[in-house]
């Protein structure tokens, strides 16, 4: 079973958007658009008991209608499913309709050949702000009857939620797993558990010092005052665990871990990331189920890089179709690149952005910087484009510098993630293809350029202002090492290069003999040298001014023109 179509309208922080996944999807973006959202709606519609509890008002999209409108707006979710099972199909019938698999939609007539039976199914919330009242209900939209909780537990998804593992007792996942592997053997061995427990607390009881100590404490006055008149008042008294039951004794038991040296050791004591791998894999377990759908929101979260990837490839691999919601990069590597939604609201409202399938090479060979460039910035808000790697260590270092010296917000304070190719030492051919897939995916997009060749790259420029938001050009005849260098101070310039020559051994560099003249130069050239000093310079240099051009970059890159494409850096 798998969702071909998701429709939210009026629904938290969705107006109105549609989703038409294809396979597994794993949900990713900026805060606040919508990614938990996605997942509670389609919770809304799949859970049986997601209408048991009363209508949750903050499920309405905000602004209310306007009181007196004569079309009533309802919050609606309606899903589309394909791929049933014979079970399924078989007992709701009569709710089937042919369904083009694409686009989640009808079939027409002509389509009939490639159609699918599918299913809809709408969650609707009717909401009163005046009288603050709310109904809510799920309906087939095929006929408007509403959907028996019998038809819902057919369609029911796996959810996965962050209760702890291991857990015996009734509302467990870990005792559900068990009930299904061998439900007689479980209360076989829950009986015989309640039996043991009962003896061993008899025998505890009947123990000289703890009946000795009984009967003091009742010849104490207790017995009397209790009306406990029988020859041996101390026969009354016993233990249990909480009220008795085999219930409250599991409540009480704690799984325990023998993972090294010290032994078995309680879960709590191996620490978050132990308790987060055991919870997912439960996850994985249940949704093995033949044709499962799985639910996870903020999958990861408490996981390790190698931890999050893996289990999100054994869901991924165990389950019917799986939707993820997370944070983690790691996640999203285990899935294709087509199954992964980014959703934005910086655009001035929420979208969906999603890779098409390709087989062009050239567009093969961009898709190779999503996951060492753009993953990692999946929940920023813009990418900034930088020609290479010693670009990007020259300008993160001065925005680390202004940061700690002075508490000057750098980019990443405005949502702008700086990235670069690093394939040698970058290159400006490569600008292009980075920019066309992060603006696919919905990032703003800014590019920084140097300047060393004036003229040389007008068909770059061009190309890339149709792609980016902004191009950011330093002055002529300038490159990142001038931007570290420009504008500072020649003393503190020369103090910084006697460290940088002295720390990283710069052989055949003598800086008392160089003239102040000709200082910036040689710094330039050094720069480039032993793999690129670009960030032992910045932190070489003594406090002071910062290097007044890389500063013109970051301030722009955190507060670009409004109308600008192009945005040509004058010296300072």
């Amino acid at each position: 079973m798998r969702v071909v179509r998701v429709r939210l309208q009026r629904f938290r922080g969705f107006a109105d958007m549609v989703f038409c996944p294809d396979d597994h999807v794993v949900v990713v973006g900026e805060p606040r658009a919508g990614r938990s959202d996605l997942l509670t709606g389609l919770r809304r519609v799949l859970e049986p008991r997601s209408t048991m509890a009363r209508p949750d008002p903050l499920d309405v999209h905000r602004p209310f209608p306007a009181s007196g409108e004569d079309v009533e707006e309802l919050t609606e979710v309606e899903v589309t499913l394909v791929d049933l099972g014979a079970v399924v199909e078989q007992e709701l019938e009569d709710w089937l309709e042919l369904t083009d698999p694409e686009t989640g939609l009808l079939a027409a007539q002509d389509q009939a050949d490639e159609a699918l039976l599918g299913l809809r199914l709408c969650y609707r919330l009717r909401y009163d702000p005046a009288s603050e009242t709310a109904e809510h209900w799920v309906e087939y939209p095929k006929t408007g009857t509403r959907v028996p909780r019998a038809d819902r537990e057919l369609l029911a998804p796996i959810v996965l939620d962050r209760r702890a593992p291991l857990q015996l007792r009734p509302d467990g996942v870990f005792r559900r797993l068990v009930a299904e592997a061998d439900e007689p053997d479980l209360l076989a061995a829950l009986t015989t558990l309640g039996t043991d427990v009962e003896t061993a607390t008899e025998a505890l009881a009947a123990s000289s010092a703890v009946r000795k100590t009984i009967e003091e404490v009742l010849d104490a006055g207790a017995a009397q005052l209790l009306e406990m008149t029988s020859s041996a008042p101390a026969d009354e008294v016993g233990f249990a665990a909480d009220d008795g039951s085999v219930s409250a004794i599991l409540r009480a038991l704690r799984p325990t871990l023998a993972l090294d040296a010290a032994g078995a050791l309680p879960l709590t004591a191996h620490g978050s990331t132990t308790t987060g791998v055991l919870t997912a894999a439960e996850a994985v377990v249940s949704a093995a189920a033949p044709g499962a759908i799985v639910l996870g929101d903020d999958f990861g979260d408490d996981l390790d890089a190698a931890s999050a990837e893996y289990l999100a490839s054994r869901l991924r691999r165990n389950s019917g179709q799986v939707w993820l919601s997370t944070r983690r990069p790691e996640v999203v590597r285990a899935f294709v690149p087509e199954q992964m939604i980014r959703l934005t609201r910086s655009h001035g409202g929420r979208r969906a952005h999603q890779l098409a399938a390709t087989t062009d090479r050239k567009e093969r060979a961009a898709r190779r910087y999503l996951h060492p460039l753009l993953l990692p910035a999946m929940t920023a808000r813009t990418v900034a484009v930088l020609e290479g790697p010693h670009d990007l260590e020259g300008y993160t270092a001065v925005a680390d510098r202004r940061l700690r010296s002075l508490g000057i917000a750098p980019p990443a304070a405005y949502g702008v993630r700086m990235v670069a190719p690093a394939n040698g030492d970058g290159g400006k051919d490569e600008l292009p293809k980075l920019a066309r897939l992060a603006a696919a995916l919905g990032f703003h997009v800014q590019v920084v350029l140097d300047n060393d060749k004036p003229g040389g790259d007008t068909a770059l420029i061009a190309e890339l202002t149709a792609l980016a938001e902004h191009v950011i050009q330093l002055p002529e005849r300038s490159s990142v090492e001038r931007a570290l260098v420009h504008g500072v101070d020649a003393a503190r310039l020369r103090t910084a290069f006697e460290r940088l020559v002295t720390e990283h051994e710069l052989a055949g560099i003598d800086v008392s003999s160089i003239d102040d003249a000709d200082l910036e130069k040689a710094i330039k050239k050094a720069l480039k040298s032993k793999g690129g000093l670009h960030q032992p310079f910045v932190e070489a240099l003594p406090p002071g001014n910062t290097p007044p051009l890389a500063k013109k970059v970051l301030d722009t890159l955190a507060n670009p023109p409004a109308t600008t494409v192009l945005v040509e850096i004058e010296l300072p």
